[in-house]
């Protein structure tokens, strides 16, 4: 009688465990959206006419990635995630997530009939339970709205463009590239990045060690 008894709240728990799982993998693909911040940054090398090689940094801004654009210009794909007032109230800020990546003509019939190239920037190996919620609109759905948001511009090895993100959109901003040299007509970018690893475990437990053992000194 009692494992008849136990056995539906079991299965009961054991499918909200999953549930909870699902949702909280597909939520990880989200960052956390408060205020204007800076979510990638491209830069550009012609490979040829209407041909681009970009470089790509986003996430960590530690992995570059590279990726071959056709056209005039570059579009940059997020899609946005947006709560209720009262599930902010249980600390959910909006969210985005970086799409897509790809090329873009000027002339409109260049872009019907020109060379395409799209690239997808996030794994879809999971579950897009953010689509599931979105399509149930009851009194007691967290999610506002999910929309996508978009920018455009140009590609000129020149400059380097950081992307935005903001509670509306997305935005974007150029400035003249550092350490741009041009030899022969060809383009030489030169990019300084340091990136530390990830300490680990045993690197964190130090560092927090030394930070506790220097407070401790500075006490009187």
């Amino acid at each position: 009688m009692k494992r008849i008894f136990l056995f539906p709240i079991v299965s009961l728990l054991l499918v909200t465990g999953i549930v909870a799982v699902l949702v909280a993998s597909n939520l990880y693909t989200f960052y956390r959206l408060t205020d204007e911040a800076p979510i990638a940054e491209l830069r550009f090398t012609a490979t040829g006419p209407q041909e681009y090689l970009a470089t790509i940094y986003y996430g960590d801004f530690c992995t570059p990635q590279q990726y071959a654009l056709y056209g005039d210009q570059w579009r940059l794909d997020a899609q946005f995630l947006k709560w209720r007032p009262w599930a902010n109230l249980f600390g959910f800020d909006s969210m985005y997530r970086i799409e897509r990546l790809g090329g873009r003509y000027l002339d409109i019939r260049h872009e019907n009939n020109g060379r395409k190239s799209g690239y997808q920037l996030y794994s879809s190996g999971l579950a897009d339970l953010t689509a599931i919620l979105a399509k149930y609109n009851g009194r007691f759905s967290p999610v506002d709205t999910v929309y996508g948001s978009s920018v455009y511009t140009e590609m000129d090895p020149g400059y380097v463009y950081v992307v935005y993100r903001g509670q509306s959109g997305l935005l974007v901003r150029k400035t003249p590239q550092a350490g741009v040299a041009a030899t022969d007509g060809i383009i030489t970018i030169e990019i300084n990045k340091s990136c530390p690893g990830d300490p680990g475990l045993s690197g964190r437990i130090t560092q927090f060690m030394q930070r506790a053992a220097g407070r401790a000194d500075s006490q009187p």
